[in-house]
């Protein structure tokens, strides 16, 4: 079976700096729901629900099914839970361990007001309501570490594998905004590597590079000096958020239309770091520079900043239609949204040596401008009411990610007509329609009391494999993901307090934190390709998202 390397948490590749990815276009465009309490542990189950400041997200129609306006608030916390442990694929090489992380965040997924106004008329259109409504689309919280001894290769070596063929001049003194000619434009990650000491140039050949972890043995290879303590980790945040203006109208309590002004807004921060040190320090040789001093190596470590933000606008249609007492079915159509991004991203390292002072690079700030555009949404719902006791409610919610595109925003773009083609290219291969089933329930034990529940099933948006052939039924299955919630709910006259938790499972991401590099073309050193056979760790990250909200609300 081959193996589907899921971006959970924006897992990137060192070579791989700041382009764009069909990865990137998936995280950035799917949407995991979070809003009110009420409406999370009912599995946001609330095309058809209405009534909710948390359902005007899936259905603008629903703020109109309400015989009165509302102001809501919800704070909450999102816990992740990460296990980290060795693919069985390079057990041999990678020595690592079985770590455990939990990481913790607040959030506000909702702020809501809805104004109902009645008309006064006994059938036709008896209600308008108004509505400016904050609800949490996707939720970027995550963390994990990976940790283990490696004897055949290291991060460090890697760099050396990308730099390869560069001269050293322009590692050590090149502009780091380069242009122009392609033979002066290594990789930022390289020239700080570089600059920290993290590998160096090798006397007499020009452009070869060895790793501070690494010896040239008598024959001229390179190799691993000695077993080194390998570790790589990634803390994330952020949200997006969308903020709604709706508008819906109430026909003769029958049938209800609405629409919805979108403003999406995204935030999102990933920090990386490589870090290695010897096993045995003692193993390592000692270190001899020509001034006489001596050295031995203790440390690296390579840290990587990465921040997007954007703002989008879309517009969203939704009908509810009661055909009979206690029975309700919705629709709703969302337009495909703009986000106008900024990509921003540095790199800092440094190394530590035993008897003399190391080093220490950073890189400046780099920042890109372009545009995403997600795609088309569809939902539709059925719900219904038992006697005046109980509802239930079932959504489905429709997809296809292999429409998003990344665009240029600037004219002075270099390149700009088909700088994105190739990315384009693959998110069309690779990517396709997500099915999204929503199930709820809500039971009211008295006047004060209600119990909720739900459960959400998500198909993986990956079709095919990296070389075109379609995934297998098992890497289809390995991608669902799966939710599931419960709350209760109490009011007091006019006020009303509603308490949800939901636990969140998603798919194993397998994560490779480096890899070789080598130029098919020794020629074109500057475009090299990932080195297949020299197997780097690789990890299995199983993460489990926990969300607790509390929704306080005034009914008037």
């Amino acid at each position: 079976m081959k193996r589907i390397i899921t971006f959970v948490l924006g897992a990137t590749l060192a070579f791989s700096a700041a382009a764009q990815t069909w990865q990137d276009a998936l995280l950035f465009s799917e949407n995991d729901y979070s809003g009110t309490a009420r409406g999370v542990a009912m599995g946001n189950a609330l095309t058809a629900i209405g009534g909710d400041a948390g359902s005007l997200i899936f259905n603008p129609a629903g703020s109109a099914t309400a015989s009165y306006s509302q102001i809501t608030i919800t704070p909450g916390i999102t816990f992740s839970l990460s296990n980290t442990r060795p693919s069985a694929d390079n057990m041999e090489s990678f020595h690592g361990q079985s770590i455990n992380n939990t990481y913790a965040r607040m959030k506000l997924p909702n702020v809501g007001f809805i104004l109902n106004m009645e008309t006064g008329r006994r059938s036709g259109l008896k209600r308008m309501s108004f509505g400016v409504v904050v609800n949490s689309t996707n939720n970027f919280t995550g963390r994990f570490k990976m940790a283990g001894v490696n004897g055949d290769n290291s991060y460090a070596a890697s760099l050396a594998s990308s730099a390869d063929g560069f001269a050293e001049d322009v590692l050590a003194n090149g502009d780091w905004y380069y242009s122009g000619d392609p033979s002066r434009m290594p990789a930022w990650v390289d020239m700080t590597g570089y600059r920290s000491g993290m590998f160096n140039g090798v006397t007499g050949r020009d452009g070869a590079y060895v790793a501070l972890t690494e010896i040239i043995d008598d024959e001229g290879n390179f190799r691993l000096a000695a077993p080194v303590y390998q570790q790589y980790g990634q803390q994330s945040y952020g949200a997006k958020t969308d903020a709604i203006i709706n508008f819906a109208m109430n026909f003769s309590d029958k049938f209800y239309v609405g629409a919805n002004v979108g403003i999406t807004a995204l935030r999102y921060t990933l920090s990386e770091f490589w870090s290695e040190a010897p096993e045995n320090v003692n193993d390592f040789p000692t270190i001899r520079y020509s001034d006489g001093t001596t050295a031995q190596f203790e440390s690296l470590r390579m840290n990587r900043k990465y921040r997007m933000a954007g703002t989008g606008v879309y517009l969203k249609l939704g009908a509810l239609w009661r055909p009979v007492a206690g029975l309700r079915v919705a629709a709703a159509v969302q337009t495909p949204t703009v986000l106008n991004l900024t990509e921003r991203y540095g790199y800092s390292g440094e190394v530590r040596l035993g008897g003399k002072y190391g080093g220490d690079a950073s890189s400046p700030e780099d920042e890109w401008i372009y545009a995403l555009v997600s795609p088309f949404r569809a939902n539709v719902g059925v719900a219904y009411t038992i006697g005046s006791r109980a509802v239930v409610s079932a959504d489905y919610e429709f997809v296809n990610y292999g429409q998003a595109r990344f665009r240029s925003r600037t004219s002075d773009f270099e390149y700009a007509t088909g700088s994105f083609s190739n990315v384009n290219m693959d998110i069309k291969d690779l990517l396709g329609p997500t099915h999204q089933i929503r199930l709820g329930g809500e039971f009211i034990v008295s006047s004060l009391l209600s119990l909720r529940a739900g459960y959400n099933l998500t198909t993986g948006a990956q079709r095919n494999y990296l070389d075109g052939l379609r995934l297998s039924t098992g890497d289809r299955l390995a991608q669902l993901k799966h939710s599931v919630s419960a709350g209760v709910g109490f009011s007091f006259g006019r006020a009303f307090v509603d308490v949800a938790v939901r636990a969140r499972f998603v798919p194993n991401d397998y994560v490779i934190p480096y890899n070789y590099y080598y130029a098919p073309d020794p020629y074109q050193y500057y475009n090299k390709v990932v080195d297949d056979y020299i197997l780097t760790p690789e990890v299995v990250v199983k993460s489990t998202l926990v969300d607790a909200l509390v929704t306080v609300g005034w009914r008037f």
